[in-house]
């Protein structure tokens, strides 16, 4: 894929493509493009290989200084764009609409890449098969964790943040209604957006002051709009009934009683207490279901925890270091 350094907003230098980042790209068995990316420490032999899942709407370029950090700590950094949205195929003729044609899509190209890209490259001749370790965000972390239950022996342990396993606009209603609904909206409106009104992308879907739900860090909270507003093809709009039955069926599954309950892979949990989009109560109840997982509550944090001010990303990335540690992937860390 021939993405140049030049090819970039007007944004601080942690936000920008690290050195030595090369972009990738395969058909799924769909035949449909998936676009990936990957950086690793230049000169050591990284301690383990993290696997970044993105949440909804969002793009691998929004990660860079996710990857910038974790390079600092002697970590490789791999992401997919997810079908729908980055540089990845969309479903429809409008690329703005968020549609999905069913989240086991994504589980079955996260398997692909692993299978075919990252495990092969995991590998070094003096140390052996280097951990894999997932870092979900949101949707990510939702498509993360049936992944583990599917797949348990792929990943050395995982961390999320904001884990869509409810979504916070249905919280007050059955699982039953809110998929029966859903599944009879999708048989109408499959690909009509879901808000009234809704659109293609456009700033003020961040931008609004109502609509200040992300971040609390000034700087980084710009971010996300910078790439869409510098490259088009990065920009997506609102979802579709068929997106939010699917997200609404995958978040069911998730909260399904008993479906994590044997799931042996260490998990760190990260919520921010300023959620307005995830179910945290819903959340909680499943994690505590779960025998290896911790919880980490962040206070003031609104739902973008890895983009959030330093003192809320650091704490994160802190846990996430002795996450790696507790689980003998690193045995000794950099001060964070």
């Amino acid at each position: 894929m021939n993405e140049t350094l030049n090819n970039s907003p007007d944004l601080e230098e942690r936000f920008l493509m690290p050195e030595g980042w090369r972009w990738h790209s395969f058909k799924n068995q769909q035949g449909r493009q998936i676009r990936f990316g990957t950086v690793a420490p230049e000169s050591h032999i990284p301690d383990a290989v993290v696997i970044g899942l993105q949440g909804l709407g969002e793009y691998t370029e929004k990660y860079f200084e996710v990857a910038h950090t974790l390079l600092g700590q002697n970590l490789s950094f791999w992401m997919i764009d997810w079908q729908g949205q980055g540089k990845s195929h969309r479903h429809l003729k409008d690329p703005h609409k968020r549609h999905s044609g069913s989240f086991e899509d994504d589980i079955a190209d996260l398997h692909y890449f692993i299978m075919e890209y990252v495990k092969h490259s995991a590998v070094h001749p003096d140390v052996g098969r280097i951990p894999l370790v997932m870092l979900g965000h949101s949707m990510g972390s939702n498509i993360g964790l049936r992944y583990l239950q599917q797949y348990p022996d792929v990943f050395a342990c995982a961390a999320f943040t904001s884990p869509m396993i409810g979504i916070n606009a249905v919280k007050n209603v059955p699982n039953w209604l809110t998929l029966g609904l859903s599944a009879t909206l999708r048989e109408i409106m499959d690909q009509a957006y879901v808000e009234f009104g809704g659109k293609g992308w456009h700033p003020d879907m961040r931008d609004h002051p109502r609509k200040d739900i992300h971040s609390s860090d000034p700087v980084r909270k710009e971010v996300h709009n910078a790439w869409c507003l510098h490259d088009e093809a990065l920009q997506v709009g609102n979802i579709t009934y068929g997106w939010l039955h699917e997200a609404l069926l995958s978040c069911s599954k998730v909260q399904k009683q008993g479906f994590l309950n044997d799931l042996q892979t260490p998990c760190l949990f990260a919520l921010a207490e300023k959620e307005k989009l995830i179910d945290n109560n819903v959340a909680k109840k499943v994690i505590g279901s779960m025998p290896h997982a911790e919880l980490l509550e962040l206070p003031d944090s609104k739902h973008e925890i890895l983009m959030e001010r330093d003192s809320i990303r650091d704490e994160f990335f802190k846990a996430f270091d002795a996450l790696l540690q507790v689980n003998n992937i690193k045995e000794k860390l950099k001060p964070f």
